[in-house]
């Protein structure tokens, strides 16, 4: 008869920041202040392994307040003298877009375009703050495709000065040509596109409504994605799910899974478009929620959704807005902290180093955890900021719910590795 992980041994109960997951044979448990993960094979006599667990906090003392701890971590680890040196940039070479969506955040903002000068300044700027540091640059806009010009300035000048890059891009994926995804492989160090699709073709032509569509939009994009592939770009695709697309989307996922699914540099995953509800129609949120969900376990069945990464140690920040190390650059140079904000909450400029540190500071402000926060086992990674569009003052409990089962399934894919690694070296002996 299969027993149950020993929730107290002695004077130690098991962490409630310690996520657990039964398999054939043991447990699998994941600690989500420390990132650790660990397999734990049956055993008559947990003893044996207490030591090594309290050691490494899956246990932990019966008198043990772990929020009073986490958050003693979370202010240590944020004293940690920081070196001055940025290294994250969200670039928009452009804000204008090739696309028409209907639910675009950037609907109704100035179309600018970085200027070639514009952009030789913005690779000083990088090559100046980056302080000798890796860098990692994330391509926006609009589309940034649509000023692949100044990406090719902005690389070639940081290959001159031998400053060590990577990329990544969020695109809808209709301008990639053969030429650019070769220059995006060997000069953009692309690593990974997020692309976004609304359903099949009759949706997504709607959907996106391009200017001068010619009606192939939607087979372009999907060819296109393919080819990243063959080139070892990853591409995650983004598929935005609304009451309107539900259905349709079940429907472009059977295919995607039909042509991607033994691809593995492509995954997918759904996104629900708007989240303005204010945690007062509960019917509304569980509907969603409902939908959300089926959704997902359609694209985990067919075989799309890939690993769900497991942080690796305790979260002390939200995004990009509230890192010291990363910051936005608009089209005319501009410094920002958040890709939502394009045209206001700025903090400075590529063209001198006097920034506007209330503004910095607005960004790090936090929405107060509730009790329900205390004791979810996600405390340690969940850090809400007030200024993210993309928050509320009030908890989703549904979407943890959903993050922690995501958790358990990266978990039972741990194992299912651990087991065939281990049968590998039998069969080699």
């Amino acid at each position: 008869m299969k027993r149950e992980l020993s929730q107290y041994i002695d004077d130690y109960r098991l962490n409630k920041y310690v996520i657990k997951v039964d398999v054939r044979d043991g447990w699998m448990l994941y600690n989500t202040t420390t990132g650790g993960v660990v397999f734990i094979h049956h055993t008559d006599n947990l003893h044996e392994l207490l030591g090594k667990l309290v050691e490494m906090y899956y246990y932990v003392p019966i008198s043990l307040n772990e929020v009073q701890w986490v958050n003693k971590l979370r202010i240590e680890k944020s004293s940690i003298p920081k070196g001055r040196a940025i290294n994250g940039f969200t670039i928009l070479t452009t804000t204008d877009c090739n696309a028409r969506c209907f639910y675009c955040y950037e609907k109704g903002q100035p179309k600018v375009t970085m200027t070639d000068k514009t952009a030789k300044d913005v690779a000083n700027y990088i090559i100046s703050v980056s302080a000798n540091t890796p860098v990692n640059l994330r391509w926006f806009g609009g589309e940034p495709l649509f000023n692949h010009n100044a990406i090719n300035i902005i690389c070639n000048a940081l290959n001159e000065k031998q400053v060590e890059f990577k990329s990544t891009m969020v695109s809808n994926g209709l301008l990639f040509t053969d030429s650019i995804i070769e220059k995006a492989k060997s000069l953009w160090k692309l690593r990974r596109v997020q692309i976004t699709l609304d359903g099949t073709k009759e949706v997504y032509q709607k959907a996106k409504l391009y200017n001068g569509a010619v009606g192939n939009e939607f087979e372009k994009v999907i060819n296109n994605i393919g080819k990243l592939a063959e080139a070892e770009i990853r591409v995650s695709i983004r598929l935005n799910q609304d009451f309107y697309n539900t259905q349709d989307l079940f429907v472009l996922v059977d295919y995607l899974s039909n042509k991607f699914r033994n691809s593995k540099r492509i995954s997918v995953y759904n996104h629900w478009l708007y989240s303005d509800n204010d945690g007062t129609n509960t019917s509304l949120e569980k509907k969603k929620h409902e939908e959300y969900k089926q959704l997902q376990e359609r694209i985990i069945k067919c075989g799309l959704f890939r690993d769900h990464a497991l942080k690796n140690k305790i979260r002390i920040g939200h995004c990009m807005a509230d890192n010291d190390a990363s910051v936005l650059i608009t089209p005319q140079g501009f410094i920002g902290k958040c890709e939502h904000f394009t045209d206001q909450h700025l903090i400075g400029s590529i063209y001198n180093r006097d920034l506007d540190y209330s503004e910095i500071l607005s960004w790090k402000s936090q929405y107060e955890p509730t009790h329900k926060c205390f004791e979810c086992p996600l405390f340690p990674q969940c850090i809400r900021i007030k200024k993210c569009p993309m928050e509320n003052d009030y908890c989703n409990w549904e979407q943890c719910e959903n993050k922690i089962e995501l958790i358990k399934m990266a978990l039972m894919k741990k194992y299912e590795s651990y087991c065939n690694s281990i049968k590998k070296k039998g069969n080699e002996v």
